[in-house]
């Protein structure tokens, strides 16, 4: 059975690619470090976090990615015992390729393509050659697919690009990928952008350079006339077929977590099985797809628990840094089971580079726990719900002469406002806690409830910058160093939910 989504939290933009029994996928990531998670899984329902493709700071610049640039959809193919990752920087206005001889690299250097465009996509044919494509403009200023063939180790293309489509009708034509079957080259894009328009279609040719001619079933997945459904803004998929001859689709969706509200989770990552008719694709339930669907190789286990210790170094669990690896900021003692944060900076200046470790909140409903050692905290530290640098809650800890002050500060549309504050006595040590549900976030100290904040401010339709990433719970310290003791306690749970009836105000 398929438990959508499969890959929970902010992991938008799927690429998937099989070898050796595995399954990976790999995702976007914006304007956070290290660059694009690989998940793996050998059923297709059980997923766990392998890796990420861009580790090192040389061959990732985001020093100065505004919110919502860095690293934009990745795809990820396996050809001849080696793994190639296309993308694009859009910090850098740069599309790059690398490559590695296994999942855990060690990964090239990137080569460089071309500065037009963002969505790269590669397909690999029996005869050796390797074709490249991506969405751009054409001399006119529209918008549409081009494609040419490229040498996969430097970058390099044999020709300018050409223009294989302007897609079927929708605008913000991207996502491309082809995939060779038979006699045809089918040519899978998303368009009608990111929100609640977003969609598939499919076209294809007998030439890789076209003309393509759009499918009869068009679109071929798309939720847009599916208001008030949980899952939304279907889009930016990639088939592929599996060890047993069966054919799926990974694509971006998001889940709404009340009728008409935002959503503060951002783009998941989901899979649905795919049908042929009459020689194309027909994704899901006619184009619908669901929470749970048939399908898969397994059944599904407890994935609840995120908690994570400090015994094992930070690298192995998917943790995201804001823009910079900052290495020297995050001081680790594997035996004592601390983890140490140096601040350098607020977490809300634009375009910082704060001392902020987040994990990506995975369902509705959760539970998240860190403890703070006060004796070592210099200035100020807590930890955070956190959006991007003009969308977070942070709950922040200060010593007070003899006294603790918790409060609770709230970033939203990029003004910051302190709601809450208390002072607790002296302690040794102060639990930090967030819980959250479909309408709210709460805050503890030790147990007690602090403050509540709504959801709708991490609401990604909410936001001014239309934001493309989702909610991550983060511990942070800014202007000095702050120890947490033990490791994080996370769980994660599937709410068996049913939607209330909303009156003017309950949802603020």
């Amino acid at each position: 059975m398929i438990h959508n989504p499969i890959i929970r939290g902010f992991n938008p933009d799927p690429s998937i690619c099989f070898a050796d029994g595995t399954y990976y996928v790999v995702n976007s990531t914006f304007e956070f470090f290290p660059g694009l998670p690989i998940w793996e899984s050998r059923d297709l329902v059980n997923w766990s976090y392998a890796d990420s493709v861009l580790t090192d700071e040389k061959h990732l610049d985001l020093t100065s990615s505004e919110n919502n640039q860095g690293l934009y959809a990745p795809t990820i193919r396996f050809h001849e015992g080696r793994f190639f990752v296309v993308c694009t920087n859009k910090f850098t206005r740069q599309n790059f390729v690398v490559s590695a001889p296994g999942i855990h690299g060690p990964w090239t250097e990137p080569a460089f393509i071309a500065r037009d465009g963002i969505d790269p996509s590669l397909l690999f044919l029996e005869d050796g050659r390797c074709f490249y494509c991506s969405n751009g403009r054409d001399g006119q200023g529209r918008q549409g697919i081009f494609g040419q063939f490229i040498d996969p180790m430097t970058g390099k293309l044999a020709e300018t690009m050409r223009l294989l489509t302007y897609g079927c009708g929708g605008h913000s034509v991207e996502g491309p990928h082809i995939y060779h079957l038979g006699p045809w080259y089918y040519l899978l894009v998303s368009e009608g952008g990111t929100g609640s328009g977003h969609h598939i279609c499919m076209l294809r040719s007998k030439d890789i350079f076209g003309p393509y001619e759009p499918g009869p079933r068009n679109p071929a997945l798309s939720h847009a006339d599916r208001k008030g459904h949980e899952i939304q803004c279907t889009g930016h998929a990639d088939l592929f077929l599996t060890d047993r001859n069966d054919w799926y689709a990974v694509f971006l969706a998001t889940r709404t977590p009340m009728k008409n509200m935002g959503k503060n989770l951002g783009r998941e990552t989901f899979l649905a099985p795919v049908a042929w008719k009459d020689g194309w694709p027909v994704i899901g339930h006619g184009g619908f797809v669901e929470l749970q669907m048939a399908g898969g190789y397994a059944q599904l286990e407890d994935r609840g628990d995120f908690s994570i210790s400090f015994d094992k170094p930070l690298d192995k669990s998917p943790f995201l840094k804001v823009r910079v690896p900052a290495p020297e900021r995050y001081l680790l003692d594997p035996v004592a089971r601390t983890l140490t944060l140096a601040g350098t900076c607020p977490i809300g200046r634009h375009l910082g580079h704060p001392t902020l470790l987040g994990l990506r909140q995975p369902e509705f409903v959760t539970d998240y726990e860190v403890k703070l050692d006060l004796s070592s905290l210099e200035e100020k530290a807590g930890i955070a719900v956190y959006h991007n640098s003009n969308y977070f809650y942070a709950l922040t800890v200060e010593n007070e002469g003899g006294l603790v002050r918790v409060s609770l500060d709230r970033m939203i549309h990029g003004v910051q406002a302190r709601t809450e504050s208390v002072l607790l006595d002296r302690r040794r040590t102060l639990a930090l806690g967030i819980h959250s549900d479909r309408q709210w976030y709460t805050f503890t100290a030790d147990g007690i409830q602090l403050s509540k904040a709504t959801i709708y401010g991490m609401s990604t339709s909410a936001s001014f910058d239309g934001s493309f990433t989702g909610t991550l719970y983060a511990i942070w310290s800014a202007y000095g160093k702050a120890t947490f003791l033990d490791g994080i306690s996370f769980h994660a749970k599937e709410d068996d939910w049913v939607q209330p009836v909303l009156t003017p105000g309950s949802w603020i």
